[in-house]
């Protein structure tokens, strides 16, 4: 039996603008942005949902219906994915500490074809992960002992 692992994922959006041609400014443009956060408890007394809401609310609030290239934090490095992406994962990462959780991982999108990535851990889906632990073939041998199916090309 594979090891079992639980993670929460938090979502936030928000709406602001910024200039990947800082010497053009009318390249100023808008997104709602989408905020994924893949958070494990380290605590065992109680789930920390509400603190967590408040303290996420209350973080990406200073983004709300900003031009980010405004903002102290992209005063000297451009508001890309990538960029936004390491400000978000280093602020909150001793956020969700202090709050008996770790962040595993921050995904940070501003269309719906790409989602930019960071963590310590990237999680890259169920097949992707059993595809690594080299499980597959067990897997499908236990499916197949489970409802009596032979393989193709197998005779019984």
């Amino acid at each position: 039996m594979s090891e079992r692992h639980e993670a929460y994922l938090y979502h936030v959006t928000f709406n602001a603008m910024h200039n990947l041609a800082l010497d053009n400014p009318r390249k100023m443009h808008a997104h709602t942005f989408r905020v994924g956060m893949y958070v494990i408890e380290k605590q065992e007394d109680h789930p920390v949902f509400l603190s967590s809401e408040k303290m996420l609310d209350e973080y990406f609030s200073q983004y709300q219906g900003i031009r980010l290239n405004e903002l102290e934090a992209f005063r000297d490095i451009v508001p890309t994915l990538e960029n936004m992406g390491e400000v978000f994962y280093r602020d909150l990462k001793p956020v969700f500490a202090e709050n008996g959780m770790q962040l595993l991982m921050l995904e940070l999108g501003d269309s719906p074809v790409s989602t930019y990535a960071i963590g310590e851990k990237l999680l890259l889906g169920n097949a992707f992960n059993l595809a690594a632990e080299g499980a597959v073939e067990n897997y499908i041998k236990r499916v197949r002992e489970r409802y009596g199916r032979p393989a193709m090309g197998e005779n019984r």
